[in-house]
């Protein structure tokens, strides 16, 4: 047998990327099945004998055709077998792999599927892409896809008054004298766990059930409301009421929603499941050529070309790893100069231990910049070939090539719109990150949104306490500037580069508003800004929503004087540094413009 999706030399094809970014970064294989024999069981007391024919081991020369295709690879794989029989084990096992080929049927007698699920629901809920591949004996893929699938879906909100009528429409036909008397068992039979299946992937690209009540899968149960004179209204009610008992077998205590897209048995393509937490493929046991298997499940789920792409770059990061950190670190002089002022106490104390935080999270930054400089080489090269690859590279009537992957549809004006506001808030804002406020920091103070300005160097705990107030350690104080943030959604496509612009996804509904730090169009109108004081120097900590809170005190006048007002604002957003730094400029030029004398015409 030909190494698994082996390709002419030098051919680039979709196949050939898909195994580059995938399969070709695969270093050890874990295999989970009851028939195959442990090294445990080979060297231990129970020994383990080739020549037993009974249906305790799966056939000597299937067992060796599944593990020389992982150790005819170059390099060759890591290969080792967990029976299943102790999932409380079996945990220290998974991180270990990056492939799991999982046995369908672990159990002696049906339920089959039981423990299989256990072990993906655990291995999926783990901070690591994985890849499965199911591996069943039972002759077909539907059940065990189903059961898979079915365990890591969670319930949709299924309108409960249409629930409803479709119920009342069922014992009704029941009750009926020339009706059906065993309505409610008939219709639930006729539709089946494939056609809910089906309904979940209509809902996900935003289709109803009427849809799928005329397809060839659903002749039985369109019968039924044909005779029963529906109409296509009626026959939603009651498919919706069929489809509810299956909604009643997903819910799960503290299940969270996971994103998931798949492929059924009987799909064009071979059958999968991708969820945030890995990819999973689909194999009868009589099909031992699981690689190749993998690989075109995994072109049939067209990643998108940034997905591989960042998979291309995990994987150099892995395999070059080492090599790109001693390179990295190859300028001891700079790294021995970093290390005496990391660990430098000064005689007034201000290098502390809030101090020496903000070094090593600086030398973070630039060390992880060193290391993708040493691995970006390889990942650049296989982008460049992504791109020269796509079909509409080869011939421009194609029609949009790899982009259809990211499944945007390109013909409507308001994807368009929503991909340009994504993309400027992509490439301007990250996650709340760091411990202590920084320059581009964006925080609400009841309904407004006032953005950081002050210099980095000005805003570390206990560093320069007197910059902005005299003696504010006292009060455990961090002054700093604020400029005000406008709502701009709306604005001319022309402004998008005025250099004034904010763009931020809104927390609650995902959605890009843009801002501007002026008021009105054209840049005109001076910013609105603030002096703010931040407890505690303005440290925080990032919350799993990814804000942070932070309690600020600010002056204001009245016509009595001027008075402290002590808020909580809770931090929203985050600029890149380059963005930030722009509207820091744009604050100094207002600070530092000069008056003229000149007169408007008329």
């Amino acid at each position: 047998m030909s190494d698994a999706g082996a390709i002419v030399a030098d051919e680039v094809t979709l196949s050939s990327l898909v195994r580059e970014a995938f399969i070709d970064p695969i270093r050890s294989v874990l295999i989970i099945d009851d028939e195959y024999p442990t090294w445990e069981q080979i060297f231990g007391a129970e020994g383990y004998d080739p020549k037993d024919t009974s249906a305790r081991w799966a056939v000597n020369s299937k067992i060796l055709e599944v593990i020389k295709q992982f150790r005819r690879k170059s390099p060759a794989l890591t290969v080792d077998i967990h029976d299943g029989s102790k999932n409380d084990e079996i945990g220290s096992y998974l991180h270990q792999s990056d492939l799991l080929v999982l046995d369908y049927q672990l159990e002696k007698a049906e339920p089959h599927g039981v423990r299989a699920v256990d072990i993906i629901d655990d291995l999926l809920s783990s901070r690591h892409f994985n890849l499965v591949v199911v591996h069943t004996a039972l002759g077909e893929l539907t059940t065990p896809f189903n059961h898979v699938l079915m365990s890591l879906l969670c319930p949709l909100a299924l309108d409960p008054t249409q629930v409803q009528a479709g119920f009342e429409l069922v014992r009704q036909l029941e009750e009926s004298e020339d009706g059906n008397e065993n309505a409610v068992a008939d219709i639930r039979a006729a539709v089946s766990e494939s056609n809910y299946i089906a309904f979940r992937k209509a809902v996900a690209n935003g289709k109803t059930a009427r849809g799928l009540i005329g397809t060839p899968q659903m002749v039985a149960f369109k019968a039924i409301c044909d005779n029963a004179g529906w109409d296509y209204e009626k026959k939603e009610n009651v498919f919706l009421w069929a489809i509810s008992g299956y909604e009643d077998r997903l819910i799960k205590a503290n299940a969270k929603p996971r994103e998931i897209r798949w492929n059924s048995p009987g799909e064009p393509g071979r059958p999968w499941i991708r969820s945030g937490g890995g990819f999973i493929a689909f194999a009868d046991k009589n099909n031992t050529e699981l690689l190749k298997t993998l690989g075109e499940a995994l072109e049939d789920w067209k990643p998108s070309p940034s997905r591989m792409i960042s998979s291309k770059i995990r994987s150099e990061i892995s395999a070059q790893g080492v090599v790109a950190e001693d390179t990295a670190l190859a300028d001891k002089h700079a790294y021995w100069q970093y290390y005496q002022e990391l660990r430098a106490i000064s005689s007034d104390g201000s290098k502390t231990k809030n101090h020496r935080k903000t070094l090593i999270e600086a030398h973070a930054a630039r060390h992880t910049e060193r290391l993708f400089d040493m691995v970006g080489e390889e990942a650049v090269k296989f982008g460049l070939k992504l791109v020269d690859c796509d079909p509409v590279a080869k011939n421009p009537d194609a029609k949009d090539g790899f982009s259809t992957h990211y499944n945007v549809n390109a013909k409507s004006p308001e994807d368009r719109v929503k991909a340009l506001q994504h993309y400027n808030a992509y490439i301007s804002t990250k996650p709340v990150s760091g411990w202590h406020l920084q320059p581009g920091h964006v925080f609400k103070v009841g309904g407004d949104l006032w953005v950081c300005v002050s210099p980095a160097c000005d805003l570390v705990p206990m560093q320069k306490p007197n910059a902005g107030m005299h003696e504010s350690t006292k009060a455990s104080t961090k002054p700093f500037i604020a400029v005000q943030l406008h709502n701009r959604n709306g604005l001319d496509a022309g402004e998008v580069n005025s250099n004034t612009l904010v763009f931020l996804r809104d927390m609650a509904t995902g959605k890009i508003n843009t801002y501007s730090v002026y008021q009105s169009s054209g840049g005109f109108g001076s910013p609105v800004w603030r002096l703010f004081l931040a407890a505690d120097f303005g440290r925080f900590t990032v919350n799993e929503d990814k804000t942070a809170d932070l309690r600020l005190s600010y002056v204001f006048g009245e016509e009595d004087g001027l008075h402290v007002e002590n808020c909580e604002s809770k931090i929203v957003g985050h600029l890149r540094y380059e963005y930030a730094l722009n509207l820091v400029q744009k604050l100094g030029v207002e600070f530092t413009r000069i008056g003229l004398d000149f007169v408007a015409p008329g």
